[in-house]
Parts: C-alpha cells; sequence; structure tokens
C-alpha cells in the first residue's frame, strides 16, 4: 500500500491535535524517544506543508497545460440594440461576435487546435519536472528537517547530563564547606579555608543555575523544531548508539552526488529551464487553428449558411522586433545559471561530506579516550571506598573521587552525543538518510 506524503503532511497536525497523548500534561515531563521526535516534527512542520501544497500547485499547471491538446467548447449570445459591430468589444465567439444579426444572436463554439508544433508537448513536460523540482525540494526539507530534529534532541540529552553533573558538584561542594566549618569551629582550620569553601559552593550553584537554564533552552529549542506552540518539559530517553569506524571518503562523496535531493531537484530545474527553452524556439513556427460553431441569430434571412460557420487560421510571426529572439536568449541563460548552480551545490556537498566525516573519525577518537577516562575514575572511586571501609579516608573523599567518576561519565556521554551528531551530518551529507 502507498501513501501519499503530502496528503500524509497535511492531514497529520489535526490527527496529532486530536490525540491525547500529545497533549500537555498538567507539569509532567512528556516521555519522547528520537523517534517520536521525528514523527512530529515532520507532522508539524509549516515548511513541509508549504511544499507540499507547492507540488499540488504545480501540478495544476500540468493539467492546465495539457488542456491545449483537447477541444475548447464554449456558448456565447447576445442581445442588442443599435450598432452590432460595438458587441466585439465583449470577446465572444462563433455567431455571437457577427456584425450583422438583428437585436439577438446564440451560439455553441468548438475552438481546436491542429498543429501547434509541440508547444503544449513541451510546455507540458517543462511543468511536469517543476512538479519533479517541488517533490524533490520536499523531499530535501524533509532530510534536512530529521537532521534539525536530531541536533536538537541530543542537545537536550547533553543539558540534561549536564545538569545531573551540577547536582553532584554542588553535593561535593557542601560536605567541603560542612568540613571547613567543622575545622574552624575545632580551631584546626583558618577561616581562609571557609571562605573559599564558601566560593565553590556558590560557583557550584551558579553552575546548576546555567544548566538548568540551559537545559530549559534546549528542551525549549527541541520543541520548536517540533512545532509545538507551547511549552512542553519532556523527559529524554537515552537512544542507542553504535559506535563504527565510518566507511572510506570517496565512495560516500559519490554517493551523495547521487543521492541527494536538493542537487536531484537542481536537475530538475534544469530539465524544465530546457523544455522552456524548446517551447519559446516553437513560437517561430505557425498555428493552424480550426473553429466551429453553430446556433441561431436574427437575420433578416435565414440560411444553414448563416446559423453554421467553420474555419481554418492560419498564424504566423514574420517580424517581432526581435522580441522571440530575446525571449529564446532569456530561456538559455535560465539554463545556464541553474547548470552554475548545480556545479556550486555538487563542490558544497564534496566539502560537506569530507567535513562530516572528518568529524566522525575525531569524535569517535574522542569517545575512546572519555571511555578510558572513565575507567579510571572509576577505579579511583572503588579505591576511595575501600579507604574509607578500612577507615582510611572521610566520606568527603569518596564524594570527591564518586564526583569525579561522574564528571568522566559526563564527557564520555558528550563524547558520544557528538558523535552521533557527527554520524548523523554525515548521513546526511553523504545521502544515506534520505530514503
Amino acid at each position: 500500500m502507498t501513501v501519499d506524503i503530502r496528503s500524509w503532511i497535511l492531514v497529520a497536525p489535526l490527527a496529532i491535535s486530536l490525540c491525547p497523548a500529545a497533549a500537555e500534561t498538567s507539569g509532567e515531563p512528556r516521555s519522547l524517544t528520537l523517534d517520536q521526535a521525528i514523527e512530529t516534527a515532520l507532522a508539524n512542520n509549516p515548511r513541509l506543508r508549504q511544499s507540499a501544497i507547492e507540488i499540488s500547485v504545480a501540478e495544476t499547471r500540468v493539467k492546465q497545460a495539457r488542456a491545449d491538446l483537447l477541444p475548447q467548447i464554449d456558448a456565447g449570445g447576445l442581445a442588442n440594440k443599435g450598432l452590432t459591430g460595438s458587441a466585439n468589444l465583449f470577446d465572444l465567439h462563433g455567431l455571437a461576435s457577427s456584425p450583422e444579426p438583428r437585436n439577438g444572436a446564440f451560439s455553441v463554439n468548438l475552438l481546436q487546435d491542429l498543429l501547434d508544433f509541440k508547444r503544449t508537448k513541451f510546455e507540458s513536460r517543462a511543468r511536469r519536472a517543476e512538479v519533479e523540482y517541488f517533490e524533490q525540494t520536499l523531499r530535501a526539507d524533509q532530510d534536512r528537517l530529521v537532521l534539525e530534529v536530531q541536533r536538537a534532541y541530543f542537545y537536550g540529552l547533553k543539558a540534561s547530563k549536564h545538569f545531573a553533573l551540577a547536582g553532584e558538584r554542588i553535593k561535593r561542594r557542601e560536605l567541603e564547606q560542612a568540613r571547613a566549618d567543622a575545622l574552624l569551629e575545632a580551631e584546626l582550620g583558618a577561616k581562609v579555608e571557609v571562605d573559599q569553601a564558601r566560593a565553590n559552593l556558590s560557583k557550584a550553584q551558579s553552575g546548576l543555575t546555567s544548566a538548568t537554564e540551559a537545559q530549559k533552552r534546549a528542551l525549549s529549542g527541541l520543541g520548536t523544531v517540533m512545532g509545538e506552540e507551547a511549552p512542553v518539559l519532556y523527559q529524554l530517553h537515552e537512544p542507542e548508539i553504535s559506535e563504527r569506524i565510518p566507511g572510506p571518503l570517496e565512495p560516500l562523496v559519490a554517493n551523495s552526488l547521487e543521492a541527494r535531493a536538493e542537487l536531484a531537484a537542481v536537475d530538475a530545474r534544469i530539465q524544465a529551464a530546457e523544455e522552456w527553452v524548446r517551447r519559446a524556439q516553437r513560437e517561430k513556427y505557425p498555428r493552424l487553428m480550426i473553429m466551429f460553431s453553430g446556433g441561431w441569430t436574427r437575420f433578416a434571412e435565414l440560411t444553414l449558411g448563416r446559423l453554421l460557420f467553420g474555419a481554418f487560421g492560419l498564424q504566423l510571426p514574420v517580424f517581432t522586433g526581435g522580441r522571440l529572439e530575446a525571449s529564446i536568449e532569456e530561456t538559455k541563460l535560465v539554463v545556464d545559471k541553474t547548470e552554475a548552480m548545480r556545479d556550486e551545490l555538487r563542490q558544497a556537498i564534496r566539502l560537506e561530506v569530507t567535513s562530516a566525516h572528518s568529524e566522525v573519525v575525531s569524535t569517535l577518537e574522542a569517545v575512546q579516550a572519555a571511555r578510558q577516562g572513565v575507567e579510571q575514575a572509576q577505579a579511583m572511586a572503588t579505591l576511595a571506598d575501600i579507604r574509607q571501609q578500612q577507615g582510611l579516608s572521610s566520606r568527603l573523599d569518596v564524594v570527591v573521587a564518586r564526583t569525579e567518576l561522574a564528571a568522566a561519565e559526563n564527557s564520555l556521554h558528550q563524547a558520544r552525543y557528538d558523535y552521533q551528531l557527527a554520524t548523523a551530518q554525515l548521513e546526511f551529507a553523504s545521502g544515506a538518510a534520505s530514503p
């Protein structure tokens, strides 16, 4: 079963608004996975709805162009008094436009191009290529929106990890201040140590405030990308991240030049422009038309020849002052300009793939280094627990070790998120994310 993506985009916002799970609850965090965020964004994004409408408009233009292949039938009537020739201002066809009828006339008319030297054919092809352009533009917008959602989602996860780490640091600074106060009270410490501990606690509290605001901004940005009209508190789920070395660069570049929707859209624009060139060139050729008209009119003498009308018409441009040549040259320049745009886009895509590939490699190395840091911090935390159990260290030493472990784990999370973002960017740049 196939589904029209444009119909889904236009109808999906209504379905989501009627779904209770999509409504904001009373201050409770909404559980949100990455796939759900992407699905919501694709349904709510107004840019995609605009692109879907542009496709429908372009398809109606195809129908309009093809309509010239079929006979055009109209009917006209006239009731007049006085000079009948003045009725030509109404732009009537057939018998109704005759200068001879007395007081009134009515006719049914048929007009048809017998030979237009493929004018309609080339115009229909151009309009069809324009539809392809808008379809590929919609696909490109979808791919880029998915990348934007992934960025916003992982920024939200990174902000949440920073927030959790800021809470751990406050616990450490509170214990340090309590110990400094106790030492000062027992006359075993100095006032400057107490002041330093309080300053460190104040700095940690400021860091927690900054982390809280950063988390709010990240989640608000995610809601904006998803098309949410009101702020919503999200509980983000950890997506599965598989670390792997990226493939060779050159095949990725080659695939990007074949699969990127932006290039397909530009190719469609070039095809449309080339068809418009052919259409403009056909204006130099003649046009052969026929017309039939039949009806009733008040002639002084009614005969079959006066109630029926048939004619062949020939239209041939002889001298247009260079207008046709200028029109053809203009459409050719449009082709040249669009081809230059394609070349520029191909260069930009090559650079984009190369940069994304390099970023994946560097972030993968950062993940490996951060994992080693976690292992070392875990060993130090385990040692601190053992020393406390043996009475060789205090609770503060354990908290300090645990805080360092939390910081190392946060660094690992940040590195893995950066790696996943780089991977998503590479998949987008190389065209692997496009269906």
